[in-house]
């Protein structure tokens, strides 16, 4: 069992131990980074609007009297859904008619192939001469052609009677309902607009001058205005090389990913694009700066090359954040590695141990 004794109790030679051992217990574990020296860069702040990939405004194939709505705007809606049903009686009549003329002619087909069956037993015993089982073959022929003619009939009164309902081309959302049951119709009317608001692009309108320092590697952070915190899902899809003579500016298109239910069609956002400046900046990640209430930034630095390894806190001068990094004006004195854990702590000329990160 380990006994505690009072400090004034322990030998001599026991208490030179512990001063001696105390700086080592003392040193304080920090995980730090080399800066990085890079490009400099240009963030280009932009305004755009976010507008759905997959609007139709939809109509029908046919004219007749609206018999039944399914939808209202808000209502969202599955590919192949019944969206408006217009009035097929004459069409199901229709479709009738041409099912027993596809009937009538099978049974037709039916008795010519007996009739041609029958010939060709009785040719074999010269009951009937060649040409009449000629002929029956031939009338076979008729009635096959006869039943393909009327089947096609047939396939034309059904497509007729489908096309006398307005069903979902996608997935997406009603915006707008245009007719009321009891309306008539014509073909191409405009009956309801759906929207697939889940796939969005972000248009936003360029000065003309940076066509050629923008490409689908340039990186950048785009915001929804009602979520202005929650960066967007969004790449660089096109740019139209059809540049605005008024507005000396090109169109730059993004692909908006987001199932969240955050963001819809209408709404404006902002586009933060990094681009090459000029000159070379220090970059180091941002766990590593320390901001203080009067503006001022610092980081902990210790130099490798001395021992021990003592903490030094540095002012530094910031440019921009980039992400996860963050530019610093300046450069740092060669064997300074930034502290990025264990930071916040720390005091002027602390003994430290570094670990891995």
């Amino acid at each position: 069992m380990p006994i505690n004794l009072p400090a004034s109790r322990l030998l001599p030679g026991v208490l030179v131990a512990m001063a001696l051992a105390s700086p080592v217990a003392a040193e304080t574990p920090v995980t730090a980074v080399d800066p990085e020296i890079g490009q400099g860069s240009q963030v280009l702040a932009l305004s755009g609007n976010l507008i759905a990939r997959r609007t139709a405004v939809l109509s029908p194939q046919v004219a007749g009297l609206v018999a039944a709505i399914r939808i209202d705007a808000g209502d969202r809606v599955a590919i192949g859904d019944e969206l408006l049903r217009l009035d097929q009686d004459l069409a199901k009549l229709e479709v009738r008619r041409a099912e027993a003329v596809v009937e009538e002619a099978r049974r037709a087909l039916l008795e010519a192939r007996r009739l041609r069956d029958e010939g060709r037993r009785l040719v074999e015993s010269r009951f009937v001469p060649d040409t009449e089982v000629q002929a029956r073959e031939a009338a076979v022929l008729q009635a096959e052609a006869a039943v393909s003619r009327v089947q096609s009939e047939l396939e034309i009164a059904r497509e007729q009677l489908a096309q006398h309902v307005v069903a979902a081309p996608f997935d997406g959302v009603i915006t707008t309902r245009m007719v009321e049951v009891g309306e008539w119709v014509a073909t191409g009317t405009a009956v309801a607009e759906l929207v697939a608001p889940d796939e969005l692009w972000l248009d936003v309108r360029v000065p003309q001058a940076y066509w050629t320092r923008i490409d689908a590697d340039t990186r950048l952070r785009a915001f929804a205005d009602p979520a202005p915190d929650t960066a967007l899902d969004a790449r660089i899809h096109a740019r139209v090389p059809v540049k605005d003579p008024a507005a000396r500016t090109f169109l730059l298109r993004l692909r908006v990913d987001d199932d969240s239910g955050r963001i819809t069609p209408g709404m404006s956002a902002r586009v933060e694009l990094q681009l090459p400046g000029a000159g070379r900046v220090t970059t180091v990640p941002r766990d590593a700066i320390l901001r203080y209430p009067d503006g001022t930034a610092t980081v902990w630095v210790v130099d490798t090359r001395a021992e021990p390894l003592v903490a030094r806190e540095q002012e530094v001068q910031l440019l921009r954040t980039l992400g996860e990094r963050v530019e610093l004006a300046g450069a740092f004195d060669p064997g300074l590695r930034v502290v990025i854990r264990g930071n916040e702590a720390l005091k002027e000329g602390e003994t430290v141990r570094l670990v891995e990160p």
